[in-house]
């Protein structure tokens, strides 16, 4: 092993100062870097020497060894910054000993994963998060003995500190078999000092009470001391994870414990991001705060873009997720590509599933502005949406960090890269947008965004987000309660007829010919047995079905018995507000009616229909 340091000096005169810049690097690591310099070098002069002789085929040769070589200095270089978790570890053993015979009690500490690498300087900057962290798990987390022992608990307890990679991040979790977190006790702290109001209190789930102790100043302790109790700590834990593209997640149940899990990048220096495009310019997202990506079709944005109150959401798998414009976030001109003549639009839509105005002025600059407004033009509006361009659809990046999870619409998705990170001039400290900017392939600069700030930007405050998704969450809740899935049909050119849709075995079509009748019944061949085949005009007072060469089945289970319905195209599939009309068109076989599509259908009940039909299926009930 061999150690470096650097020596500065803070003004001329000064005796040299030695900082804490000393690493130790394995010699091997040395020399394969001093192996991978020669293979550059290599390289580097073929490369040359394809291009001054006009040889493509080892131009082609030498740009992929240098590109393979490059991968591998990357790595080895990085390698060199790495320093095992160990070194912050270690200390831990002394602070928890010390604080437990400071407050009286008997704490063992669990060290796992000591050999985990993390970057030096990520490794330097998590040092009091950690004491933080571990600090309130010595005193709000573990019991006094003889309470853990009345609770038929060991009277020892037990603090872990546990390190592991997963999936290319490091993970620092912090667990203890304490009491746990009392969410109405932390509610009645964050009510009394003001953070929350009653009304806040009732629309938060017990997770979203629960992080309520990341607030700044916020304090369950009675007492202020020199442990707890004045109100930081925990804000200041989760403000320097952020800052580092780190996230923290807190699970906790009364009377078992806490675990405290922290998600860091390995590295600060090069990190994998994606690259978007929001007007003419490019930015990178770091992929550790990248959980998806999502394209909303033209066709389907008018349907899957909500608005709850004055915040536009989109349902992702159950879940409302809040959607920002990123280029109204950073202050860009928005534009749009006309897909008709390639011209470059100023964009007007004001809300996100707003369409746009046939009607253009050109300005002196080449673009052009559209002479009546969105407000102007809702007159001409049809029922028919005119969004239907594949430039139209909508391209959202998920990102998430610490407790906000929300989507940035963006104008286009690139490629993801690994990007080499640097530091912002002076004159852009403060755009807080931005925690970095790196230099592309074509040599342009593209910033690197900052999502936590981002989030705090468009206000998402750990409150205020809670709150708001809470509300948008009942809402959303009351408006589909009622909603049910239903298939849409005809019995003849004017009849429409909906059945539930989670009764549908499957939808066939079978050749008019293939039909048999026996007796008064009708028959098709399916599946190695006979289908028994219906019409709803042999229990409803309809239409029967008009005679063609080919048939619809809508085949339904019923009593573990599978039935043939016989019904008329068009079949359809959706999903509607069960408005019903119990009374008005209400007969044996049909529970009522409503309107869908703007006609009147009528609703089937296929259990009543198949009783009528074939009473025997029934008659074990009493």
């Amino acid at each position: 092993m061999i150690e470096t340091s650097e020596r500065i000096f803070d003004k001329p005169g000064d005796k040299p100062q030695k900082t804490n810049t000393s690493i130790r690097v394995n010699v091997g690591l040395l020399d394969t870097l001093m192996n991978l310099a020669g293979e550059l070098v290599l390289g580097r002069n073929q490369l040359l020497q394809g291009v001054s002789s006009s040889n493509t085929k080892a131009t082609e040769v030498s740009s992929q060894r240098i590109d393979m070589i490059t991968s591998e200095l990357q790595e080895a270089i990085m390698r060199t910054r790495m320093q095992p978790i160990a070194n912050i570890l270690s200390k831990f053993t002394r602070v928890v000993r010390d604080l437990s015979q400071q407050s009286g009690k008997s704490i063992d500490l669990v060290l796992e994963g000591n050999d985990v690498e993390l970057d030096k300087t990520i490794l330097e900057s998590i040092n009091d998060p950690l004491i933080h962290l571990v600090r309130n798990s010595v005193h709000h987390g573990i019991e006094m003995p003889d309470e853990r022992e009345k609770i038929g608990k060991n009277p020892i307890g037990i603090i872990t500190l546990k390190a592991f990679h997963d999936a290319g991040q490091v993970n620092i979790v912090i667990s203890d078999d304490g009491r746990g977190l009392d969410p109405q006790k932390i509610l009645r702290a964050a009510v009394s000092k003001g953070h929350l109001t009653d009304q806040e209190v009732a629309q938060m789930s017990e997770k979203q009470k629960m992080k309520l102790i990341f607030l700044p100043g916020f304090s369950t302790a009675k007492e202020v001391t020199d442990v707890s109790g004045r109100g930081v700590g925990m804000d200041v834990a989760v403000t320097n994870v952020e800052s580092l593209g780190g996230v923290i997640e807190l699970d906790s149940t009364p009377g078992e414990g806490t675990v405290i899990q922290i998600k860091l990048p390995l590295t600060l220096a090069i990190i994998p991001s994606q690259i978007i495009t929001v007007g003419n310019e490019r930015y990178a997202l770091p992929q550790v705060n990248l959980s998806e990506l999502l394209r909303i079709s033209a066709a389907e944005v008018k349907d899957k873009i909500e608005r709850v109150g004055d915040s536009e959401v989109v349902r992702l798998r159950g879940e409302l997720l809040p959607l920002f414009d990123l280029s109204k976030l950073l202050g860009i001109e928005e534009t749009y590509i006309d897909p008709e003549n390639n011209d470059e639009l100023l964009e007007r839509r004001k809300n996100i599933a707003d369409r746009r105005s046939k009607k253009h002025a050109l300005l002196k600059d080449g673009k052009t502005r559209a002479l009546n407004t969105f407000e102007d033009t809702k007159q001409e509006r049809t029922t028919k949406d005119r969004r239907y361009h594949a430039e139209s659809a909508l391209n959202i990046a998920v990102v998430a960090t610490g407790t906000f999870k929300y989507g940035l619409i963006v104008d286009d998705l690139h490629d993801s890269e690994e990007i080499v990170v640097k530091s912002v001039g002076r004159h852009l400290k403060k755009c807080t947008a931005y925690t970095g900017a790196t230099i592309m392939g074509d040599g342009k600069v593209a910033l690197i965004l900052n999502i936590s700030n981002i989030a705090q930007t468009a206000g998402l405050s750990t409150v205020s987000e809670s709150v708001k998704l809470a509300k948008a969450a009942d809402k959303a809740a009351e408006t589909c309660k009622d909603k049910a899935a239903l298939l849409i049909f005809k019995n003849s050119g004017s009849e429409h007829f909906a059945a539930p849709l989670n009764m549908v075995e499957r939808i066939e079509r079978f050749k008019t010919s293939a039909i048999e009748q026996i007796g008064n019944k009708k028959v098709v061949q399916y599946r190695g047995g006979a289908l028994p085949l219906y019409e709803l005009s042999q229990v409803l007072d309809v239409e029967s079905l008009p005679e063609k060469d080919q048939q619809e089945v809508i085949v339904f289970k019923v009593k573990n018995r599978e039935i043939g319905l016989m019904v008329t195209p068009p079949i359809d599939a959706n999903e509607v507000n069960l408005e019903m009309d119990e009374s008005t068109l209400r007969q044996p076989g049909i529970s009522g009616s409503m309107s869908i599509n703007d006609h009147t259908t009528l609703l089937v009940d296929i259990f009543e229909m198949i009783k009528r039909l074939n009473p025997e299926w029934f008659a074990d009930e009493t």
